[in-house]
């Protein structure tokens, strides 16, 4: 267990720290630094430790590069889509990487792209304007900036606490604007929260003290007090008793997992697709598709979780900017957790290392996560059952499913992601949440429950939203594909029962909204493959958990989310349209990302479309989220609509 309470500790953690802890689980995962000869490769591999190293040391040897700059993010420049489609298993194909540089003295952002293979700088452009991520190294140098500014030690002491029992949260800025910001300069916020060398700090907010940091001067620009609440300075992590044990419970395959691992490529019960792992998103996953006839019928070409918006309810001015894109404005996928058996998964998991960038001023360029990903075979309870009526004999299956997932962490929330493939052609989406509320202290009956609840003696966690968007690349039975929304109602008949659903094709960009009255979904249809009784082949998106955004249309951070707004986006494939919410939504201008992709309209019928879903959840806190949540589950379903011509689980063993 405590692998999994304190492998991550990112914002406490300087960089040497980091390094040091990761290398030490290596170690006991047994899962070397240098990445293994691939087998069977792929131009969507992920870029291993050794890559990413070498990918900096190009950068650094380069006239171009500003001496100390760093580099919030390393990562697998993907080749053109089609060059993907063209790509045939052992012929060449290009390798490149693409990272972020950061000269922070100057506050310019370049991006560049090496050759892996000639070992070679191809691109260097300067973006100006934008600010990259948060990365990890600025953690350790805002928490030393804010100890040393003295309004914020004042404010520490005013509430009778020691500064070095304080542990300090770094945030981006959010899109609240600060007045006292020169203009363009790079920011961070940080939060305080009592540690006193106690586990889990997030338990004892130090409430009304948020300091403003310009990363550019290395200073503390402006420090907000609102005023002294409660804080509370014991333990509260554990009820002092536990539950008589749980008899074990093993899942054992002594033949080894159904599925088939070749490098990053899975097979299994007629399913097809790659594994990919970027710092950015995380584990994502490509060219999807199902074996059918001895044929693999592609499905999706790339699909991953892209972003989550988390705004917060409570009309306060030091809690209106809380409201954090984890993706875009942390590199979410960096921070995957080791996942451990018997803790994220079951004993019968098969896990995948995966490399990260790390911008560690002694010169450490990256690092591996052991146990990045997991696959794992699970039973599924009943697939189908029927029984004859005049034999009596039943003919029934059990169902097996495979999960692939991944965990990550990122301040107070640990967040996963499970893609669920069935042997009926389908695939369950899912993102979960755990972890830590956000709280707030407040006096004895001093909160306005309206906007949060109450989860111990002073206290509280204002109640919240998740939003998950992923973004989805169909290329069912190819890439000429049309959305159609179905719709279902009530029409007059003679007898009073009649209900009828109606079917409309979305032929340009644009957006859609998530309608449970009329049981809407959607559609992604082949333009040019039919089934056997003579319509398109086809996969639904069917909606599960959806929560509309409670706040505002004025409030400013929903300009930055604009996949809250509107649950379902749809654009016409264009290589470099990656995220929902632009690539740069640190800092950035509002508008970016789906806004632009949708501006020209483009027609999308019978076009190589992207479908970007979000699912979302709204948490209204209650006394048993603390000291800690149990894990929220939401998502959606991607299944078969006449893309096979019967029940494709018939053949199931």
């Amino acid at each position: 267990m405590a692998i999994r309470t304190h492998l991550y500790p990112w914002r406490r953690l300087d960089v040497a720290a980091l390094l040091a802890s990761v290398l030490a689980f290596s170690a006991l995962w047994g899962a070397p630094l240098a990445g293994a000869a691939p087998i069977d490769e792929s131009p969507l591999d992920p870029l291993t430790a050794a890559e990413i190293n070498k990918t900096v040391e190009i950068i650094e040897a380069s006239p171009k590069y500003p001496a100390g700059a760093f580099f919030p993010i390393v990562t697998l420049k993907e080749p053109p889509k089609s060059e993907l489609l063209a790509w045939d298993p052992g012929e060449p194909f290009r390798r490149e990487a693409f990272a972020n540089v950061y000269n922070r003295a100057t506050n310019r952002l370049f991006e560049a792209v090496v050759d892996l293979k000639t070992q070679k700088l191809t691109s260097w452009v300067e973006r100006p304007g934008a600010q990259p991520a948060v990365s990890i190294s600025e953690y350790a140098i805002a928490d030393s900036v804010v100890r040393a500014d003295a309004r914020w030690r004042k404010a520490i002491r005013d509430r009778g606490l020691k500064p070095a029992d304080i542990y300090i949260d770094v945030w981006a800025p959010g899109s609240v604007a600060v007045p006292s910001n020169p203009a363009g300069n790079r920011l961070l916020r940080a939060l305080s929260f009592f540690d006193g060398g106690m586990p889990n700090p997030y338990d004892r907010p130090v409430e009304g003290v948020v300091a403003t940091i310009d990363m550019n001067a290395m200073t503390v620009i402006d420090v907000t007090d609102t005023g002294i609440k409660p804080v509370n300075t014991t333990f509260t992590g554990s009820s002092g008793t536990t539950r008589p044990g749980l008899k074990p419970l093993n899942v054992v395959q002594p033949d080894g997992p159904s599925f088939t691992l070749t490098g990053d490529k899975v097979e299994w019960m007629g399913w097809q697709f790659r594994v990919g792992f970027n710092p950015r998103e995380g584990l994502v996953l490509h060219q999807i598709g199902f074996k059918d006839h001895d044929v693999v019928r592609p499905i999706i070409q790339r699909m991953a979780l892209d972003e989550i918006f988390v705004p917060y309810a409570l009309p306060d001015g030091n809690w209106v900017w809380r409201a954090a894109l984890d993706f875009g404005e942390y590199n979410l996928g960096q921070y995957s957790e080791s996942l451990e058996a018997g803790v994220d998964v079951p004993t019968n998991a098969v896990f995948l290392d995966e490399g990260v960038p790390l911008d560690d001023p002694a010169g450490d360029a990256s690092y591996e996560i052991p146990h990045a990903i997991a696959l794992y075979e699970r039973d599924g309870g009943s697939l189908w059952d029927r029984l004859d009526p005049a034999t009596l004999e039943r003919d029934a299956r059990f169902a097996r499913e495979l999960v692939v997932t991944a965990s990550m962490v990122i301040g107070n929330y640990t967040y996963m992601v499970d893609y669920v493939f069935r042997l009926d052609g389908s695939i369950d989406v899912r993102a979960g949440a755990t972890g830590t509320t956000l709280n707030r202290g407040v006096a004895t009956n001093g909160t306005d429950e309206r906007f949060g609840g109450t989860v111990s003696p002073n206290i509280s966690a204002p109640n919240h939203q998740h939003f998950f968007n992923f973004r989805i690349d169909f290329d069912v039975d190819g890439p000429s594909n049309r959305l159609v929304e179905s719709n279902t109602q009530s029409v007059p008949s003679t007898f009073g029962n009649a209900f009828s659903t109606t079917e409309t094709a979305i032929t340009t960009e644009g957006f859609r909204d998530i309608n449970p009255a009329t049981t809407r979904h959607w559609a992604v249809q082949s333009t040019t493959a039919q089934n056997a009784v003579g319509g398109p082949t086809a996969y639904e998106i069917e909606p599960d958990e959806v929560a509309p955004a409670y706040a505002d249309t004025s409030f400013e951070p929903h300009h930055h989310a604009p996949y809250a707004q509107h649950a379902l986006w749809i654009t016409r494939y264009k290589d470099g349209e990656m995220f929902a919410g632009g690539d740069y939504p640190n800092q950035g201008p509002a508008g970016e990302g789906l806004p632009k992709y949708v501006s020209d309209h483009a027609s999308v019928d019978g076009k190589d479309l992207v479908v970007w879903y979000t699912t979302a959840f709204t948490h209204h806190t209650r006394v048993e989220d603390y000291p800690v949540m149990t894990r929220e589950t939401v998502g959606f379903s991607l299944q078969p609509d006449g893309f096979f011509n019967q029940n494709p689980a018939l053949d199931a063993p």
